[in-house]
């Protein structure tokens, strides 16, 4: 088969083009911009087209797409045209899903870290699992892919309504929040409705968050639960020493020993935590987990460390947090790796209509680091009009009294942290904020 990927530099799209190569089929594909992953894609011998044009045709037997793209763009007109069957990337990731025994990880945060930790552990147990992740792990062959002939371990994302309808044997999900509302009608109910039933699929193993409220409503009663204050598998006494920290965990009343982790926050314990219990109810033994975990590097844009500057004594920390939750998070897990430093902030929004939604929330997620420049707002290609724009989130820090300052380009925040000193600067966001944590590392450093 012949398959033609519109967008196949996107996460999500690459891992899918590797895995129908690796199963014998041709592969090709477009992709609006040159990035990380089309490079990659044409080192591993796919031919990619850059920008989207009737003229990127080599007659394909199926047509790839997400729900990103839509009438209008001229390859997938010519597919309609000629009648070319058309798939979703989620109708496919379906599909391939239902192939095998699988493993899937959804939830509103935590998902990517949750499915690269399992995915370790899987390998590290020797189960040789094929993995679908939405990021870049230095575990894993091609980064977001790995081939292998066990169970498929995916990361299944919760943006549009199409995970609902996967057929799971196994799954975690890590939390549900009122995120991606825009494909759900802006309405929480129907996205805790697709959660709903996206549980109830599950035939085997299925593993929720008991201390988050909304799972508790959502799936009580339907499997096995993990969290600190209450669950089936339960952290507790967790200690915490620059990027280390270490925990219990028990399964009722029994310990099941002591983890480390080479991850800061405790939104981390619970994403371990999560894959402990699923771990240990597959019946993998602790000693492989413990060792699995301890030894786990961080996917990219995860706390990553790009750099340091000696001359200020400024570190440098690119991380993907993009949501008020995940925001409050990592400021709080960097508070704890370094309670000697003033923590400074580089926020850029992501996508309008959560600015919208959130309304307010953003300004209070970030209203406990020592001061915060915000970027210009990244619309992720969102298309329509909102009366809304990153001075929202300025204007709600100047009412905390936080010190602020706006940004419209790199070299704004160059100058900006041009005169910071001893500190952990932050760089958070879903778009491209993580090229001004590179420049601002090789400037400095």
């Amino acid at each position: 088969m012949k398959y033609h990927f519109i967008g196949i530099g996107g996460i999500g799209m690459s891992g899918l083009a590797l895995h129908l190569a690796a199963e014998g089929n041709e592969v090709y594909g477009s992709n609006f911009e040159e990035n990380e992953r089309v490079e990659y894609l044409r080192r591993v011998g796919m031919r990619i087209y850059i920008g989207h044009a009737r003229e990127n045709w080599e007659n394909p037997d199926v047509v790839v797409h997400t729900t990103a793209v839509s009438r209008g763009n001229p390859e997938l007109e010519r597919s309609i045209s000629e009648g070319v069957p058309l798939l979703y990337r989620m109708e496919l990731l379906r599909k391939v899903i239902a192939s095998r025994n699988s493993l899937s990880v959804t939830g509103t945060d935590g998902k990517t870290t949750t499915t690269a930790m399992l995915s370790k552990v899987m390998i590290d147990a020797g189960k040789d699992p094929v993995v679908f992740l939405g990021g870049k792990s230095p575990h894993l062959e091609h980064g977001n892919y790995r081939n292998g002939e066990g169970p498929i371990v995916a990361e299944v994302d919760e943006s549009d309504g199409f995970f609902a309808s996967f057929s799971s044997l196994h799954a975690i999900v890590t939390n549900v929040r009122g995120d991606h509302l825009e494909h759900y009608n802006n309405s929480l109910k129907n996205l805790q409705a697709h959660f709903h039933y996206f549980a109830k699929r599950i035939t085997g193993i299925f593993i929720y968050n008991a201390d988050d409220e909304a799972s508790k409503r959502l799936f009580g009663g339907m499997g096995i639960t993990f969290g600190e204050n209450d669950g089936d598998y339960r952290f507790t006494k967790r200690t915490c020493d620059r990027t280390k920290q270490s925990f219990e965990v028990y399964h009722g009343k029994h310990s099941l020993g002591r983890f480390t982790l080479n991850l800061p926050g405790i939104h981390n314990v619970y994403n371990a935590t999560a894959v402990i219990a699923m771990a240990a109810e597959l019946g993998i033994p602790m000693d492989i987990v413990k060792n699995s975990l301890a030894t786990f590097k961080s996917v990219d844009r995860r706390f990553t460390f790009r750099g340091f500057s000696e001359e200020k004594n400024l570190y440098f920390i690119d991380d993907y947090a993009h949501t008020p939750d995940e925001i409050r998070n990592t400021i709080r897990g960097a508070k704890e790796s370094y309670p000697d430093r003033k923590i400074i902030v580089v926020f850029q929004p992501h996508r309008y209509s959560r600015l919208a939604r959130e309304n307010g929330r953003f300004a209070a997620s970030l209203k406990s680091a020592d001061a915060v420049c915000v970027y210009k707002l990244y619309d992720a290609y969102e298309k329509g009009r909102y009366a809304v724009s990153e001075v929202e989130v300025l204007e709600g820090l100047k009412n905390y009294g936080v010190e602020s300052y706006h940004a419209d380009d790199y070299n704004d925040i160059l100058n900006w942290l041009d005169s910071k000193r001893d500190a952990v600067v932050l760089f958070l966001g879903a778009g491209d904020i993580t090229e001004a944590s590179k420049l601002s590392a090789l400037k400095f450093g």
